[in-house]
């Protein structure tokens, strides 16, 4: 992996899935994009991150940041439009209530409710993203996209060397929406039930480096889920962490047990409620429109904004999140009352 050049930091990126949500991931690269002293090395994403990594990536390679920036709006804009056009299909199907959709959701079969599959999103695909140009050696950032095998329930990183329009859309195929997709005769789901997404290959050959974690789906909680439909969303949330949550307990016994290792964590999260419209509502990451992607933009920008105030002096030196506390500690008052030994004995 390229190491920035003098005076600059190399920055890798860990870009979570979550719908309609990746536009505030959006907004997050917009703004991150302008700090000309930040190089993006590699990009790992899930679902809407494949979709961000894949836009900015090819944007880079062909007119740099600012062709990045440019690639990242085609990609908005063109789901803007093709989810109205979705909505309108899907219209007799969704009256008389969202609620009464969202419950059938679990019963019917994607052939049923998506008859035209991915198609749509293939054409976005193929209109933005130039796979050809990511599989290159010497293409800037580097992309990894996850996906899950349906048949073994295993994760699989798609790297530059096979990559592909097809492993894009594989990591983005949520299995109650869109039928599995096909790469040499294997079926692949949303990457995010594997891993949302994985760590290990922003590190595997640098095991100095500063990875950004944008983080979409939320590990934890206040309240506890009591309608059938909140109870569902929070089964699929800790499904799409619980794999983030193994890798981050990978890294930090590389960061404790080998010699010279210092990957530093930083992590960028979704407000609880951006723009006053996000929180525990499951079918808002199903939404689609423009003035809600512009709204999520600017709630990124102005995160990473701030971010970068707070933190951006400490790119290259330390990591800015305690991992061990935020993510591998479980929050319960049993858990908090232990000694510290016997918090680490636990951990080990």
């Amino acid at each position: 992996m390229r190491r920035a050049a003098p005076g600059r930091v190399q920055l890798n990126l860990a870009l979570q899935g979550g719908g309609a949500q990746g536009a505030f991931t959006w907004g997050v690269l917009d703004r991150l994009l302008e700090e000309e002293d930040i190089d993006i090395g590699a990009i790992s994403g899930s679902s809407a991150g494949a979709l961000n990594g894949a836009a900015l990536a090819t944007g880079m390679a062909r007119g740099g940041r600012a062709g990045a920036r440019e690639h990242l709006a085609m990609l908005w804009e063109q789901v803007a439009q093709a989810g109205s056009l979705m909505t309108l299909l899907m219209l007799p199907l969704r009256k008389p209530g969202m609620g009464m959709w969202d419950d059938a959701l679990p019963i019917l079969s994607p052939c049923q409710t998506n008859p035209m599959g991915m198609a749509p999103l293939r054409f976005i695909l193929n209109t933005v993203v130039d796979e050809a140009l990511l599989r290159e050696a010497s293409a800037a950032p580097r992309l990894f996209v996850n996906a899950l095998h349906v048949q073994s329930g295993a994760g699989r990183v798609f790297g530059p060397a096979d990559m592909s329009i097809d492993a894009v859309l594989a990591s983005a195929c949520a299995p109650l929406s869109y039928q599995p997709v096909v790469i040499d005769g294997e079926a692949y789901w949303d990457g995010s039930y594997a891993a949302n997404p994985s760590l290990w290959p922003l590190y595997e050959d640098q095991l100095d480096t500063d990875i950004l974690l944008v983080e979409l789906t939320p590990l934890h909680r206040a309240e506890t889920p009591l309608s059938a439909k909140n109870i569902l969303n929070r089964i699929n949330e800790v499904a799409s962490v619980s794999g983030l949550v193994s890798e981050l307990r990978a890294l930090e016994v590389i960061n404790r047990n080998v010699p010279d290792a210092d990957i530093r964590m930083h992590v960028l999260s979704l407000p609880d409620q951006p723009a006053g419209l996000l929180g525990t509502e499951p079918s808002i990451k199903r939404t689609v429109g423009r003035v809600l992607f512009e709204m999520l933009r600017q709630d990124g920008r102005r995160a990473c904004d701030a971010w970068l105030a707070e933190h951006g002096g400490q790119l290259g030196e330390h990591s800015t999140v305690d991992v061990a506390q935020r993510y591998l500690r479980p929050h319960t008052q049993d858990w908090q009352q232990r000694e510290p030994r016997q918090r680490d004995l636990a951990l080990s």
